[in-house]
């Protein structure tokens, strides 16, 4: 995560070298026959990031602990996404941030995540308006994000496409955002 700061010797970027999922927790790093297992670790209070011992936070509380009130956020996690949207609820509700994000099916499905699910949550939230674009950046259409009939349609698409589009990037809009989705369409 890194954000601009503005003014005088005040760094212009701040980098958190950080592992967000929605669950904040520490676990240790076990590494054997050349892969690596994850365990929870009892005694977190005794971690510290180490190779072996690391803290995984949420996206609201990195947020949080340097006072950034985000007005865009993106993610590109090959998979992980919809765990770094949970771990934001507070900040999409507070901020409503217009959201970019990885829409992959064989990611998601490698994380057990049902693969429009966060179209719900999202809407639940406040965010109305989708614009799907494929993995070129062509803008394919424009959705309400309960529209879960279509969305399922497109993830269908990428598995039956000979890999013609493997993945979608999604930009989720906040009902109350100055954005309108079919403005921004017409920029496209």
């Amino acid at each position: 995560m890194g954000r601009l700061l503005g003014g005088g010797d005040t760094p212009k970027l701040l980098i958190e070298n950080s592992f967000i999922t929605d669950t904040q927790d520490s676990y240790t790093i076990t590494r054997y026959d050349g892969s690596a297992k994850l365990q929870h670790l009892a005694n977190p209070t005794d971690s510290k990031d180490s190779p072996q011992n690391l803290t995984f936070h949420t996206l609201d509380s990195l947020i949080a602990k340097h006072h950034f009130s985000p007005n865009f956020i993106k993610i590109d996690t090959d998979g992980f996404d919809f765990k770094v949207l949970r771990s934001a609820t507070h900040t999409l509700q507070t901020y409503k941030s217009a959201l970019f994000f990885e829409w992959d099916l064989f990611f998601l499905q490698a994380q057990n995540e049902n693969p429009t699910s966060i179209f719900d949550s999202l809407k639940s939230l406040g965010y109305a308006q989708l614009l799907i674009f494929d993995n070129f950046g062509n803008l394919l259409i424009v959705l309400d994000s309960g529209d879960i009939p279509n969305l399922t349609l497109l993830l269908d698409y990428t598995r039956k496409s000979n890999k013609h589009i493997y993945y979608y990037d999604v930009l989720a809009l906040h009902k109350d955002t100055p954005l309108d989705a079919w403005e921004c369409a017409k920029l496209f």
